[in-house]
């Protein structure tokens, strides 16, 4: 498959996936308000899957607001640079992230495998209420702690991905022999 192509189901797969994420969050959430102010009872479950949901959603969304530019930036330093040290700046400055970034994938995960085993509170009361089924082995909680780590490993795929675009274009001005 082409790099385009793949681009383009990727984008649209983390535009479905996160739309559908969102849009369970509004209904449970709505579904909460109308129980306990029509109804006068709360859903004991709604609040920690909407929690649980927004973890999953932040991170994820995360690399994709970072390949579309929506990551807030300081960039004066940068702008103020002619193009080639700019692009230099860059490329630096995404090694440096990526290494964060490796570290918060390695001990996210480390803390997720730690701290991770006991079980989701409220699932028993999810799987009953919607599903009727009695929860015999729990899903844990090292799946909310898990988020931090696959986010965190998006990003750094995006980020990789940038310096390898600018490394390109980098290469390709000097090949030319112009300045980028």
């Amino acid at each position: 498959m082409e790099a385009r192509a793949l681009s383009r189901l990727y984008a649209s797969t983390m535009r479905h996936v996160l739309a559908t994420m969102m849009s369970v969050l509004l209904a449970v959430m709505l579904l909460q308000v109308i129980a306990r102010y029509g109804f006068n009872s709360s859903l004991i479950w709604a609040e920690e899957l909407c929690r649980y949901l927004l973890i999953w959603l932040s991170f994820i969304a995360c690399g994709v607001a970072y390949a579309r530019g929506e990551i807030a930036a300081v960039e004066l330093l940068e702008r103020s640079l002619p193009a080639l040290l700019a692009r230099i700046l860059l490329i630096f400055r995404n090694v440096l992230i990526l290494g964060l970034l490796g570290l918060l994938v390695y001990y996210g995960l480390r803390y997720a495998e730690l701290s991770g085993s006991q079980p989701i509170p409220a699932l028993g009361f999810i799987l009953h209420d919607l599903f009727g089924i009695s929860s015999r082995a729990p899903i844990t909680v090292f799946w909310v702690y898990a988020a931090l780590p696959i986010g965190m490993a998006i990003l750094a795929v995006h980020v990789a991905a940038q310096t390898v675009r600018c490394l390109r274009e980098l290469l390709a001005a000097r090949t030319a022999g112009d300045s980028p």
